[in-house]
């Protein structure tokens, strides 16, 4: 039993996958030929819809602006809410640091960096 095979048997959503997998009908030119025009497909569809996007995100903006300019109304799960996200915004910037220093205390004395 292959891989692909075991792998439908254990995953009965890609099992029309494993089997088109198993016996391809197409060349693989073909293939990369379909998959390059679907992505042309999604990249057009997603540059061509960023204005409906930006349209669906402004009255959410609005919402945001209106607590920050009033901080009265804000509700404490709101303020949990925001302060969980900062946090998490935080960690990542943290990460980040470290993944670009190499280093997780700082950077490397006497090691000559691009700054």
């Amino acid at each position: 039993m292959s891989f692909i095979t075991q792998l439908a048997a254990r995953f009965p959503a890609m099992a029309s996958s494993a089997a088109a997998i198993s016996k391809p009908t197409k060349s693989l030119s073909v293939l990369g030929g379909e998959i390059n025009a679907l992505r042309f497909q999604y990249w057009y569809r997603y540059i061509t819809t960023y204005g409906e996007v930006i349209g669906k995100a402004t009255p959410q903006f609005r919402v945001v602006v209106g607590k920050i300019l009033n901080p009265a109304e804000i509700t404490y799960r709101e303020l949990a809410v925001g302060t969980v996200c900062g946090i998490q915004i935080y960690g990542a910037f943290v990460v980040g640091e470290m993944w670009g220093r190499m280093s997780i205390v700082g950077y490397t004395p006497g090691k000559k960096t691009h700054h």
